[in-house]
């Protein structure tokens, strides 16, 4: 998976950055289909949708 342009679509002002550690869990539950993340980057996470529209369980 292409990160960059992941990176640049939540990236867009007046959003906060997606930095490479948020763009690799990212990438992670797209090829597994894990969405279930435990973080304490909740405003991020929230916001970030798979490319089927899924969003992520925060735990």
């Amino acid at each position: 998976m292409e990160l960059v342009p992941v990176m640049q679509r939540y990236t867009e002002s007046p959003r906060t950055e997606m930095d490479l550690a948020d763009a690799s869990l990212y990438a992670l539950a797209t090829d597994t289909g894990v969405t279930r993340i435990m973080t304490l980057d909740k405003r991020d996470f929230s916001r970030y949708r798979l490319p089927d529209g899924r969003a992520f369980e925060i735990l």
